[in-house]
């Protein structure tokens, strides 16, 4: 079996901390994901392939901050190793989000 990647992206995260609402969801999420965070697993690439998880996330039409960027972070480690061992890469700077049309 080859090795998997578990991700999670998730939006917003410093307003749910403080009590907030997030200001969009992820349209591609489980049923029983929050609507913002989505998490996927994919089969690791062989070396120089490439592999795309979809992640659309759209803006609620109610909220009221639109000056302060929503910042999403990507966390991800391998599948099967054992807590101890797993890395992530929490706060990754990701290029800005692009709407989709």
């Amino acid at each position: 079996c080859p090795p998997e990647l578990q991700l999670a992206l998730e939006a917003d995260s410093e307003r749910r901390l403080r009590g907030q609402q997030p200001r969009g969801s992820f349209l591609e999420r489980g049923p029983a994901e929050p609507e913002h965070r989505i998490r996927a697993r994919l089969e690791l690439p062989r070396p120089r392939e490439r592999r795309c998880v979809p992640a659309t996330f759209r803006l609620h039409d109610d909220i009221r901050d639109k000056l302060r960027p929503i910042a999403v972070t990507l966390s991800f480690a391998i599948a099967g190793t054992p807590r101890g061992r797993r890395r992530g890469a929490r706060g990754t700077a990701l290029p800005p989000l692009s709407p989709a049309l």
